[in-house]
């Protein structure tokens, strides 16, 4: 471990137990045995006979270190509790967020780490995660395990606004904790360049700074900076680009220019990593993505971990990152404790990614039921508090009530989730027919004066197809491609729509069993374009030849 507050990485081979039928909450983590071993990051529900299975994973493994430490995990699932030397340091209650504690290690010497995580679903209690979300609630270590010794003095935040991309000109925000007055000076250096000091007025700083030869970063030019910070012995190191995001006259703008956001909604999910997804095929995802022709990911339905970001900054692709939520009925939007916990998650996501140029959209509770008036307490209290975190970028949520909800005011952006041609006339065996007399009915009810200035998204429409299905009805390859085909050569060329993500880039697992809606009757979401092994559905192809061949989305280099 180095003093100066960059962490070293945890992740490798753990010792491992899992006990059936156990919460995290009442089992005492300290006197359980871990004959096993597990890999982090890694899902322990995925294979070895406890696919399904419910209860809770001990991980535990020995680290030498002393002093201050800041211990960071990105992104766990479903609860977890946290020891220290077999004393408790902290829980884990955001599902999928990066979440990270800072305490005193003791003396220098060897000491015990243990993560005690739970995939126990409790319907009725005010959590964050539910069963009947249309996701799967996959248990594990998703992201990355580090451990930073901090000095006396450590960085706790940094935060690099673009003021204006073309000058370089930026705000870094420094946040000091710890012994604060025993630092009156920080030293920061760009890039290459050399490093210069400025005073330091508090525990919380910002300066005005100039970036020397900037480069704006865009989808077609991802350009990234290097930020370094020194503060006593304590060192900052990170990247960010110079852009701009603007919802302006009814488009997004992007360095002030208008941009039509093309992708996909993906999830973090695959049958033998569950969430746990290796940053290797992370990128191949984003590859794929890219070359076919779209320069935009959904983040559905939760926040996006540090290394997925990160790859997105330097690929170009635009992100929405979005709080946990799916579906979410009035009495739990009205609840004061999940109204707390859905606030407090939401400001940590912006904590931890707002540096990350990628990030271009703020989001939350997917497809909640926004149809009655009490609703708008919660959807306002959260876009509040993570514009007082960041106010940089454009805030909203999904819906699928559409013209119903009592919200829309409240967003930056009018985003619909609907599925013309699915689950509308489900007695028809084709009803495609329906799509372009929706997506008009959209665009016109978008066009009111009180919406007009936003921008508008269809930011979930898909049908389900099964890999080597030819049939030419639902389920088929066939009518899913013709489905996707018709809805992305509307949003191309239609100028009130700003932005399409496709439901969804490949097949992911989900909560939701059965026939009901003829949803998914096989344990997973088949609306993929890709199956969950990442094999093309004749959709993918039909596509990235449209988008080949069309004039109105540019193509990333």
């Amino acid at each position: 471990m180095l003093r100066n507050g960059l962490p070293t990485a945890l992740d490798g081979i753990w010792d491992f137990a899992f006990i059936e039928g156990a919460t995290a909450e009442s089992l005492d983590a300290a006197k359980v045995e871990t004959p096993e071993t597990a890999v982090v990051p890694g899902c322990y529900d995925v294979s070895c006979g406890r696919l399904g299975k419910k209860g809770t994973g001990v991980f535990r493994r020995k680290v030498w270190t002393s002093g201050l430490v800041r211990l960071r995990i990105d992104g766990c699932g479903l609860w977890g509790k946290i020891s220290w030397d077999n004393n408790e340091i902290g829980q884990y209650v955001n599902p999928w967020g990066c979440t990270e504690w800072v305490f005193d290690a003791g003396t220098d010497r060897e000491h015990i780490l243990t993560i005690a995580l739970d995939n126990v679903l409790h319907p009725g209690e005010p959590v964050l995660f539910h069963m009947d979300y249309d996701m799967y609630g996959f248990c594990g270590v998703f992201g990355s395990v580090t451990l930073a010794e901090l000095p006396e003095a450590y960085i706790e935040q940094v935060r690099i606004v673009t003021l204006v991309p073309k000058t370089g000109e930026v705000s870094v925000k420094i946040v000091l904790a710890g012994n604060t007055s025993v630092c009156r000076h920080v030293s920061l250096s760009f890039d290459d360049t050399p490093a210069s000091k400025a005073e330091l007025t508090g525990a919380e700083t910002t300066l005005l700074l100039h970036v020397p030869d900037p480069h704006i970063w865009s989808p077609e030019t991802p350009h990234l900076h290097k930020l370094r910070i020194n503060v006593g012995d304590g060192l900052w190191e990170g990247s960010f680009g110079l852009r701009t995001v603007e919802c302006r006259d009814g488009l997004f703008l992007l360095n002030g220019k208008p941009v039509k956001l093309i992708g996909y909604n993906r999830h973090e999910s695959h049958p033998e990593f569950g969430a746990a997804v290796p940053a290797s095929l992370m990128l191949e995802d984003l590859r794929m993505i890219r070359e076919q022709g779209c320069n935009f990911i959904r983040g559905s339905h939760y926040p996006q971990r540090e290394v997925f970001l990160s790859l997105c900054d330097r690929l170009g692709i635009l992100v929405w990152d979005e709080a946990l939520g799916w579906g979410d009925k009035p009495n739990r939007l009205c609840d004061p404790v999940f109204q707390e916990r859905q606030i407090a998650q939401a400001v940590s996501m912006v904590h931890f990614s707002a540096n990350h140029p990628s990030v271009v959209i703020w989001a939350f509770l997917n497809e909640a039921d926004t149809r009655t008036p009490e609703t708008r307490e919660i959807v306002s209290r959260l876009k509040t508090a993570i514009l007082n975190e960041d106010n940089t970028r454009p805030v909203t949520f999904a819906t699928c009530v559409c013209e119903n909800c009592t919200c829309l005011d409240l967003a930056d952006i009018i985003s619909f989730n609907v599925y013309p041609g699915w689950y509308q006339d489900l007695n028809k065996i084709d009803s495609i027919e329906s799509i372009k007399p929706r997506f008009d009915e959209i665009a016109e009810f978008a066009s009111r004066p009180e919406f007009r200035d936003k921008p508008l998204m269809i930011t979930e429409i898909g049908a389900a197809a099964i890999l080597g299905q030819h049939s030419g009805v639902r389920w088929s390859e066939e009518y899913q491609a013709r489905l996707l085909k018709t809805a992305l050569t509307y949003i191309l060329n239609h100028p009130r729509y700003s932005g399409l993500a496709i439901w969804q880039f490949s097949n992911h697992r989900s909560c939701i069993q059965g026939p009901v809606l003829l949803q998914h009757p096989s344990g997973l979401n088949n609306k993929g374009v890709l199956d969950e092994f990442r094999r093309p559905k004749l959709a993918w192809h039909v596509i990235s030849e449209l988008l080949e061949n069309s004039q109105t989305q540019p193509k990333n280099n």
